[in-house]
């Protein structure tokens, strides 16, 4: 979250971060607060898109997101699933707002 998402230095991920910060109100230091409320709202949610590779399973989610600020968006979230050492482990890589 910190180093990409929320990271207004990063060159793939400083427009995110721009975004998440003026339009729900998540800066860097809310890496955690933002993590959990990706982690809510996908849960037990059925993806919109899924991948198969030879190395993991990319899902895409569309969820609801509240900011820091309680305002409330429609975005898309993207998690790889794979295996490492026989256990099954997720990774947020992205969110980005709906464009419907």
């Amino acid at each position: 979250m910190e180093n990409y998402l929320l990271n207004n230095k990063h060159p793939e991920g400083k427009s995110k971060a721009k975004f998440l910060k003026d339009v729900l109100g998540y800066k860097s230091g809310d890496g955690k607060i933002l993590h959990d409320n990706l982690v809510k709202a996908v849960l037990n949610k059925k993806p919109v898109k899924v991948e198969n590779t030879s190395y993991r399973i990319k899902n895409t989610y569309k969820i609801k997101l509240v900011g820091k600020n309680n305002k409330e968006i429609t975005a898309n979230v993207v998690c790889i699933f794979q295996k490492d050492s026989g256990k099954t482990k997720y990774r947020i890589i992205t969110v980005y707002p709906d464009k419907r």
